[in-house]
């Protein structure tokens, strides 16, 4: 474990140095309407969003049999005779042709959706296909970053690099460098491009991505799993993406606000994605480490990951939850009446955040052990029922349908999941600890809540983000209830020292 703790503190300080320059983005300088109008700041949400969507399925499950595979190709082979690099990569550029030839066939169903309450995404549609195809990319260059151990190179350049180069974007479209919204979006959709190549030329001069064309013993061997594999993750991981994205993309087709009410729910959304940091670290880390685990057949050590990471992710979930519903109606004070929803929003995407990420890793462990369909079903259940909710959701109470069909599907996702993996594997991630975290996090929470106003917005957001973190992270500490953040913090300190 401590290997993935290291790992995650330090994709954790990326991450979260990325949010504090994506919510100056977020909060601050999109939503300026000195610089962007609200249906323009609501396009480049709705783009990279479809753009998820799209290079998801241009990869054709390449990116799960990387991390499925990989420890097999990479204990049997030499590297220069790992043939996996190449047959992925062959794979996404396929994709890609296909998306190519593929969407341009949807294209008139697409924009006849959008069209009445988003028409700026009609203007701007063809900007999807090179933010899809840089992103399919960069998704596999990611997967061999993970495979690698080099979590902290993918996270720096996804989390925090992407934002940066946004924020240099905004800065030149501000100052009349660039002059037009057009030129802005345009190299707004390049960026994961950019990434894509300084992981590829990265991996290249280190010598750790092989192109060998030619098949391997391993390839010969294990291809007949490795094609079922990828196809049923293709649609698992598809039905994932889509998951995750299909709320905006509703909202945009089908709230009376459009592009508004999407810019609406990004702030919100953003803001609850807070909570996922803690989880993208660990899951870049410990996805390698279960994938060993499952192939040496160490159920202690996957027992031990389960319950480590649903407690330490559970603590975050908590804290950072804490903290945004804490200064929920300051934030609506800064931005404005058109952002009135958000608190409502919080409350509710909040606590399905909370409820996803205090179950742990339950998806990497299904998906990475030989009952991988397990995985499939319940995406497959999971993305249905969200859709449909969201869909009817959305067009009888607007912006709001989304974050209450989302809680109740993963009400059900995860209590699906959690009752497989104690079915098949007796594996659960729950102690004494996650309910004393439950408990803490209350217990500080409602008397900071009760704290009346100073009439200084600032000033109400420093009292109560300072006595809150200080009342949790303190419990958290004096109790013991993690002993992974106990540790954390006790090396923190002596290096402070």
């Amino acid at each position: 474990m401590s290997s993935i703790r290291k790992q995650s503190i330090y994709s954790s300080l990326f991450i979260y140095a990325g949010f504090i320059i994506g919510a100056i983005n977020i909060l601050w300088l999109f939503p300026d309407q000195r610089y962007f109008s609200t249906e323009q700041f609501g396009l480049t949400r709705l783009l990279l969003d479809v753009a998820i969507l799209f290079s998801t399925a241009c990869t054709l499950g390449s990116l799960n049999i990387t991390f499925k595979f990989f420890p097999f190709y990479q204990h049997y082979l030499p590297r220069a005779k790992n043939d996996l690099p190449a047959i992925t990569l062959v794979a996404c550029v396929v994709g890609c042709l296909a998306f190519i030839l593929v969407v341009p066939l949807m294209e008139p169903f697409l924009l006849r959706k959008f069209g009445g309450r988003s028409p700026l995404f009609v203007d701007f549609f063809y900007l999807v296909y090179p933010f899809t195809i840089t992103m399919a990319f960069f998704s596999l260059m990611e997967a061999y970053a993970w495979s690698l151990h080099r979590t902290v190179l993918s996270n720096f350049l996804k989390e925090f690099l992407s934002r940066l180069i946004t924020t240099i974007l905004i800065a030149l479209f501000i100052f009349g460098v660039i002059r037009s919204f057009d030129v802005f979006v345009n190299l707004y959709a390049l960026i994961y491009g950019l990434l894509a190549l300084v992981l590829f030329l990265y991996f290249i001069k280190k010598g750790e991505l092989p192109l060998h064309f030619r098949i391997s013993s391993v390839t010969r061997r294990l291809w007949p799993r490795m094609l079922v594999f990828g196809l049923s993750f293709f649609l698992s991981a598809m039905l994932n993406i889509l998951a995750k994205t299909n709320d905006t993309i509703i909202i945009a087709s089908q709230s009376p606000g459009g592009l508004v009410d999407t810019a609406v729910f990004v702030i919100a959304t953003y803001l609850v994605t807070l909570m996922d940091v803690p989880q993208r670290s660990l899951i870049s880390a410990a996805t390698a480490q279960i994938s060993v685990a499952w192939k040496e057949k160490d159920m202690e050590k996957i027992g031990r990951l389960y319950r480590k990471t649903a407690l330490n992710l559970l603590i975050a979930a908590i804290g950072i939850l804490g903290l945004l519903l804490l200064n929920a109606k300051s934030l609506v004070e800064f931005l404005g009446p058109t952002y009135a929803p958000v608190p409502y929003l919080l409350l509710v995407l909040g606590f399905a955040r909370l409820i996803d990420l205090g179950t742990g890793l339950n998806s990497q462990i299904l998906v990475l052990s030989k009952y991988w369909k397990v995985d499939l079903l319940t995406n497959l259940l999971f993305v249905g029922v969200s859709i449909l909710l969201n869909y009817l959701l959305t067009v009888r109470i607007g912006v709001m349908g989304p974050a209450w069909g989302g809680l109740i599907a993963i009400i059900l996702f995860n209590a699906l999941r959690f009752t497989f993996l104690w079915k098949l594997f007796k594996l659960q991630p729950f102690t004494g600890h996650n309910l004393k975290a439950l408990l803490l996090g209350a217990a500080v929470f409602f008397p900071v809540y009760l704290i009346p106003g100073s009439g200084n917005l600032y000033m109400d957001v420093i009292i109560r983000s300072g006595l809150f973190t200080i009342l949790f992270a303190g419990g958290i500490f004096y109790f013991r209830i993690s002993e992974d953040m106990n540790a954390a913090l006790r090396s923190i300190w002596m290096r402070v020292r």
